[in-house]
């Protein structure tokens, strides 16, 4: 089984040259889970193309469209594209391992992946990253083609992006959501923090959720959606399952806690993009 890893380049290294391009138009029809389903285009192919499973369990498959099919599913992801520019690296006397350079473009903008291969799992896990090498992004979910169709190129991890929960529940059938006072006490918001090195977002959604809420449960598979706050970062947002509120949890002290119906916690959230991603959520919730 071959292993493969995945990184920002800053730039190829003196001798090392990318070949041919071969360039694919993708437009993101669904993505949820662990699938994800695209219409393409690549010279003269017309394809539908499907995406199941996670790195080296994921599992391919492409079936040819006609004209009139691919123009009927392509207007159907409008907003929702991205160009993608795949070369095979080449070296003469360079052992550096990149298999392919893809540059991934949306909307004018672009990043460049280099696409480490290896032979097994066991030496992709004891690769080295060389310097010309950037952030790892292997496995990181805002770097998937579907992402980046649906949602752009994600913020650098500086500080201009954070991850939160929503915690909820439901009572008599009615869906509940849980919300916190900010640290100054004047504002309520979701339970929120800046993404953490070595964590996934989903991770610092449940941290933030049990230091700032008390809330512990599940993140709920399949669902998140993503907004910009006032302060025009983004927070990508994901549901929350709650199993128990701790009566008491590390944060009680500079924070109130109430669980209210979502129509009632709407009224107390002020930032338009974050009530507006409550909404998308609760849309999707079920008991």
């Amino acid at each position: 089984m071959r292993g493969e890893r995945r990184f920002l380049l800053r730039e190829l290294p003196e001798g090392v040259a990318a070949g041919s391009a071969e360039v694919s138009h993708l437009g993101c029809l669904s993505a949820g889970g662990n699938r994800e389903v695209f219409v393409g285009r690549r010279g003269r192919e017309r394809f539908l193309l499907e995406r199941e499973g996670r790195l080296r369990l994921r599992r391919e498959s492409e079936v040819s469209l006609g004209a009139r099919g691919f123009e009927e599913l392509w207007r159907l992801t409008e907003g929702s594209r991205i160009v993608k520019t795949t070369r095979r690296v080449r070296g003469e006397g360079v052992d550096f391992l990149v298999e392919r350079v893809e540059r991934v473009e949306r909307g004018g903008e672009g990043i460049e992946i280099a696409v480490v291969g290896f032979p097994s799992p066991a030496a992709a896990a004891a690769y080295v990253p060389p310097a010309f090498l950037g952030l790892e992004i292997t496995g990181l979910e805002e770097y998937s083609d579907a992402h980046l169709a649906l949602h752009g190129l994600p913020p650098a991890r500086n500080g201009r992006a954070q991850a939160g929960a929503l915690p909820f529940l439901f009572k008599n059938g009615i869906l509940h959501v849980v919300l916190v006072t900010s640290s100054s006490g004047l504002r309520w918001i979701v339970p929120k923090g800046g993404l953490e090195k070595g964590m996934t977002r989903q991770e610092v959604a449940l941290m933030e959720a049990a230091e700032e809420a008390g809330a512990i449960g599940t993140i709920e598979p399949g669902i998140k959606t993503q907004c910009r706050m006032d302060d025009r970062r983004v927070l990508y947002l994901y549901p929350l399952r709650v199993a128990t509120l701790l009566p008491h949890w590390p944060e009680r002290a500079m924070r109130r806690r109430v669980v209210l119906p979502i129509y009632r916690a709407l009224m107390r959230v002020r930032e338009d993009g974050v009530a507006q991603a409550i909404r998308q959520l609760g849309r999707q919730l079920e008991p």
